[in-house]
């Protein structure tokens, strides 16, 4: 043997834990008792099952009814004011022209005026607030910088 001086030995450093996964290198450190580390796979795919499940469910139940048949336009009451004006020009053969009018008791209604003539579309802008009776085309807009106005919605089909 020789005169070489040794060190003397360490105690073992404890194994890394995470949550969720429990210990990761194993051993007699690892909690068997943890419940995400045993059962880690089985919650990982039922969470991924909700959440494919959530992505086919929900955009149906949160989505909100658009308004963009003449009939239904004509039958429609307006008391509000309008949220958001905004177009939809994918095609240019079919250019969509959206109104979100918020209720006076916070109902929003979208109407989409694919049908109707733009000059109406045009003369409205995000503040004003519109009046407009169930069965009639007419529109009462009050505006802020200008006087209120009468406005007649005209489909071109």
């Amino acid at each position: 043997m020789s005169n070489v001086p040794v060190p003397p030995r360490r105690v073992p450093r404890k194994k890394l834990k995470m949550p969720l996964f429990g210990g990761m290198g194993g051993g007699a450190s690892a909690n068997k008792e943890d419940f995400f580390g045993k059962n880690f796979g089985s919650i990982l795919i039922a969470m991924t099952g909700m959440a494919f499940a959530a992505q086919i469910f929900l955009p149906n139940l949160w989505s909100q009814k658009v308004y963009n048949d003449a009939d239904e336009i004509t039958e429609m009451a307006w008391d509000g004011s309008i949220r958001k004006k905004y177009t939809d020009a994918k095609y240019k053969s079919d250019i969509h022209y959206y109104l979100v009018i918020k209720g006076k008791k916070g109902k929003k209604q979208i109407v989409d005026l694919v049908d109707a003539d733009p000059v109406f579309f045009d003369q409205l802008a995000v503040p004003q607030r519109v009046t407009k009776v169930a069965n009639s085309l007419d529109v009462h807009v009050q505006r802020f910088s200008k006087p209120d106005t009468t406005l007649r919605i005209k489909f071109l089909k």
